[in-house]
């Protein structure tokens, strides 16, 4: 009986019959073990390489972008207490007194100082970083570091919780944040730029937006009763969806910004997303903005708090997977002096 390979091209050729794979009879017993066929018939036509061969893995990673953390930044960050702590509280002292004429046996005039405690309630909360072991093998082998990764990925999350609790605070404790603490004094509301409008987004007009920060320079000073001057370290918070608006410039070609710089020289002016709705992803309902003096009489003004940056905890191995809790606490925004911020809405 003739053999399948003697047979397999005729088949091909009168037959059209390609049986790709085949590389014997069932009864040839002796060639049961055959490799198949370098070249013949068999072979399916191919005319490239495999696109692995061909192809290339860039070594860099690129991360996708989020909404930058800045409350620490601009508001300033320490550390209070640890996660064993609940409550924190702050000692306010004020003094009071009055005084009459001086006279030998006059008894009038009296002074004396108050005491009060200001306290503030701690949140604690967490993040799993998990990966498995054949996982972490098959991203290694495009030079991806997936237990690092996962472990990034675990601080961001966390990151960006504090940070919106430093802006915003936590419901139903005394943690409060930079944007809502109930002692902030009431907000002032943005000149007219455009008939009704008071956004600054409504004029082209620098002195328009201008005036808005005389506005709040006015409302500060008037609440600090002459502790500021236009010499003092200020810091203004504007959202970051307005910071265009500095470029404004007025028929000299002086832009908003010069125009800040020249009357307040020590002002530091920030961007921050929450502080705008377009950016605040719903926490905040009109755009704000805040003038402060961060620090008077040596004491700072605002701080944020927190009890840990991070606490890696115990990794906890399974059969072919490994999980890690990670976590951090914090007391929000703790602002020490609020009638030292002066805030504006409409803008």
């Amino acid at each position: 009986m003739a053999s399948f390979r003697a047979e397999a091209t005729r088949l091909a050729m009168d037959w059209g019959i390609n049986l790709r794979g085949v590389t014997h009879y069932t009864d040839e017993k002796g060639v049961a073990l055959d490799a198949a066929p370098m070249f013949g018939a068999v072979t399916a036509p191919n005319s490239g390489i495999p696109a692995i061969l061909n192809t290339t893995v860039d070594p860099q990673l690129i991360r996708q972008l989020i909404t930058p953390t800045k409350s620490e930044e601009i508001y300033g960050s320490e550390k209070k207490g640890d996660r064993t702590n609940k409550t924190v509280m702050f000692p306010v002292i004020e003094s009071s007194g009055y005084a009459v004429a001086f006279g030998d046996f006059e008894e009038g005039g009296d002074s004396s100082a108050n005491a009060n405690w200001v306290s503030r309630q701690s949140f604690h909360f967490q993040t799993w970083a998990k990966y498995g072991d054949l996982e972490s093998e098959m991203m290694g082998t495009a030079s991806i570091p997936w237990v690092a990764e996962q472990r990034t990925a675990g601080v961001s999350v966390l990151s960006k919780q504090q940070n919106l609790i430093n802006l915003f605070g936590v419901s139903g404790l005394e943690n409060y944040g930079a944007l809502n603490d109930p002692a902030l004094p009431a907000a002032i509301t943005a000149s007219l730029k455009s008939g009704t409008a008071t956004s600054w987004l409504s004029t082209s007009d620098p002195n328009a937006v201008y005036q808005d920060f005389v506005n709040l320079f006015a409302a500060l000073n008037k609440a600090l009763m002459g502790n500021i001057d236009n010499q003092t370290r200020l810091k203004v918070v504007v959202p970051s969806e307005l910071s265009a608006v500095m470029t404004y410039t007025n028929s000299f070609g002086i832009t908003l910004e010069d125009m800040l710089k020249k009357s307040w020289p020590n002002m530091e002016i920030v961007f921050l997303p929450e502080a705008g709705v377009t950016m605040s992803g719903g926490y905040t309902s009109a755009n704000v903005m805040q003038m402060f003096a961060p620090e008077i009489d040596g004491v700072e003004t605002v701080s944020t708090a927190f009890t840990e940056k991070l606490t890696m905890h115990r990794i906890e191995q399974y059969s072919t997977n490994a999980r890690q809790k990670m976590s951090r606490g914090g007391w929000g925004t703790i602002w020490k002096r609020p009638m030292a911020v002066a805030q504006m809405v409409g803008i």
